[in-house]
């Protein structure tokens, strides 16, 4: 079911057994998981079915630190969140990004890899991708097999994509079909209040931008807000608690990271086709699978270094192949819109069309007559307390202090690139693929090297999992500690951000936390 609070006469109270604050991919996972059972659920969202300005600009924030553009470009305060802009790109984290790594200060978190692994396989499921590893199986998935890099230092896998990645599309129509479950639109939450003994949240007040409240009671409450949205919350409900709900500690918006991004080189190869089939996207009956170089966990114990993985951009100068892509895209979405002029323009060059859809429909890859390669890096951030979600001076339309993002790196963000981009140069030359020509920002010590460096819109750690109240906001079962019945469910919760895309993660920690509300609801 599906309700406009806008379309409410007078307050409201609605009451329910579960309520979900946020409909992206962590509250469509929680909220897929529970549309056909007995529990009754209400998602409420901040925004519509449709982008709309008024609504997104409650998103706008203060910057204090390193500029960090996702913190409004990447956020979207709409139905399916986030996941109606995003490609769909899903990766787990590591095995060793679970683990105490004592070079990294605040690394470790209180569940392994294998507590996750078969919520990992669900998730894939939820996204609609195969079941197979990201490695080995799909080498002979995709006909291929890695470069001649060492193995101990470097990692050859794969990210998959999602073939339906605005994730409403696929799950929406169940909820709205559902008895049980209720998906409240234009419901902005105003206020969180406690009960008496303040462990318990009693209800939640939601408000549209039109004025229109309800107060959502239940007997549990998960934040699916974002890392940046679900500080902003926590922080500014300070009427019964000072410093605000699960912040007896003051860490509630500290340990803000994303993934420090940054392009390095060019590759330059003697044989660029070879290095294409190595490097370039595998295609496969309708998903989409990119190439990942990855520093092994060996390797980044050796050099002391942070998570790193390194990815390849094509650059072209003829179009030809990006109006096709463009066209494609087109025709599927059923946009017509410029179609025609982009297939004229694409007919002018004939050549340059007949090589790439030869590679896609006889091997499966993407190939890129002429492109010059260019090497990017991604790297985990070291965990930092300094960096962090504030609260502004300054208040948003309904009357809530916005969010100052300050966002911080330490030296070990550089030391990471410098050393694998190193690596990587030794390696591709190992392998016969090529020479990296490097940038000369990354070894020159008098660069101001932030300066190149950019976030990927990934918003992590600012409600950081730990067993100790002392040390994290919520628990191993993603609970704020000391709130029996508030969870978090986001990567705000992640102790640290491995060098993968967080939404398989997400979404693997929602189905993990789905299966407890289940299992307490029932006894």
């Amino acid at each position: 079911m599906i309700v406009e609070l806008r379309e409410a006469a007078g307050s409201r109270t609605l009451i329910f057994d579960l309520c979900v604050v946020g409909s992206g991919a962590a509250g469509l996972a929680i909220a897929s998981e529970m549309s056909q059972g007995s529990l009754n659920v209400v998602v409420v969202e901040s925004g519509g079915m449709d982008f709309e300005p008024p609504t997104q600009a409650l998103y706008d924030v203060d910057i204090s630190g390193l500029p960090h553009p996702g913190s409004t470009q990447g956020r979207f305060r709409v139905c399916g969140g986030s996941t109606t802009k995003w490609g769909g790109q899903a990766l787990p984290l590591m095995a060793s990004d679970f683990e105490r790594r004592e070079w990294i200060p605040y690394s470790g978190w209180p569940i392994s890899f294998d507590e996750l692994r078969p919520y990992y396989e669900r998730a894939c499921r939820f996204l609609l991708i195969d079941g197979m590893n990201f490695d080995t199986d799909l080498f002979r998935y995709l006909r291929t097999q890695p470069p001649s890099f060492d193995a101990e230092q470097v990692w050859y896998h794969f990210s998959k994509w999602s073939p339906k990645p605005s994730v409403r599309e696929h799950y929406l129509p169940a909820i709205r079909d559902s008895k049980n479950c209720t998906l409240l639109l234009h419901a902005n939450v105003t206020d969180i209040v406690l009960e008496a003994g303040f462990e318990r949240v009693r209800q939640v007040e939601v408000q549209s931008l039109e004025g229109h409240k309800a107060v959502v009671q239940a007997k549990a409450f998960v934040l699916c807000a974002g890392g940046i949205e679900t500080a902003r919350l926590l922080l500014s409900n300070r009427k019964q608690r000072f410093n605000g709900i699960g912040n007896e500690h003051d860490l509630v918006g500290r340990f803000f990271q994303d993934h420090p991004s940054a392009m390095v080189g060019w590759l330059n190869s003697p044989a660029p086709a070879r290095a294409q089939r190595m490097l370039n996207v595998f295609h496969r009956r309708g998903l989409k699978y990119s190439v990942r170089c990855t520093a092994t966990p060996r390797w980044q114990e050796q050099h002391r270094t942070l998570n790193v993985s390194m990815g390849t951009t094509f650059v072209q100068e003829d179009a030809t192949l990006q109006n096709l892509k463009d066209v494609y895209g087109a025709i599927r979405a059923r946009r017509f819109d410029g179609v025609a002029g982009k297939l004229l323009r694409a007919a002018l060059h004939p050549a340059a069309a007949i090589s790439p859809g030869y590679q896609f429909l006889v091997h499966g890859r993407s190939y890129a007559p002429g492109a010059r390669m260019r090497i990017g890096l991604t790297s985990e951030q070291q965990p930092n307390p300094e960096s962090r979600i504030l609260l502004s001076d300054k208040v948003d339309a309904l009357g809530m202090p916005r969010a100052n993002v300050r966002w911080k790196l330490t030296e070990l963000t550089l030391h990471t690139i410098r050393k694998y981009v190193e690596t990587l140069r030794e390696q591709f030359r190992r392998a016969g693929i090529g020479e990296i020509e490097v940038d000369p920002w990354v070894f020159d010590d008098s660069a101001s090297w932030t300066e190149h460096i950019t976030d990927q819109f990934h918003h992590i750690g600012t409600t950081r999992m730990d067993h100790s109240p002392r040390a994290g906001v919520v628990d191993q079962n993603c609970q704020v500690h000391g709130v029996a019945n508030l969870y978090i469910g986001s990567a705000a919760v992640f102790p640290t951000s491995g060098h993968s895309n967080p939404t398989l993660t997400i979404i693997a920690l929602c189905l993990r936390m789905a299966d407890r509300l289940k299992l307490l609801a029932s006894s």
